[in-house]
């Protein structure tokens, strides 16, 4: 597999359409995967950062979550209307505040994760 310099693991996690959790397929997640794949794709940087999807990230409750690596930031209740604003991320090597869920206790910093500090 060649190396990208950060990936986005979007979950597409499938559970039974009873399951009290949900899932992320369930609230669009696929779909989603395909569309950041494509707006990295017409930003021409398909050969510098990655989106593909994942199974479960146990955040099932917070709507569709991407984890982003190698920054350890996970997004929560992610939608297509975020798409574009995470692929400029992605260029720009910052995070969407507004989406995180998750860093690292390590690190409360993004950008120090990024290289930025």
């Amino acid at each position: 597999m060649p190396h990208r310099e950060r990936y986005l693991f979007v979950c597409t996690n499938r559970r039974e359409p009873a399951n009290p959790k949900g899932s992320c397929a369930q609230k669009g997640s696929e779909e989603l995967l395909k569309k950041l794949k494509g707006a990295l794709l017409a930003r021409g940087v398909q050969g510098r950062f990655r989106a593909c999807g994942t199974t479960c990230l146990d955040l099932c409750e917070e709507g569709i979550s991407i984890a982003d690596e190698p920054t350890h930031v996970t997004y929560a209740k992610v939608t297509e209307a975020d798409i574009e604003e995470l692929a400029d991320a992605m260029v720009a090597n910052t995070v969407v505040e507004r989406l995180v869920h998750h860093r690292p206790a390590h690190d409360p910093s993004a950008p120090a994760l990024l290289g930025k500090a």
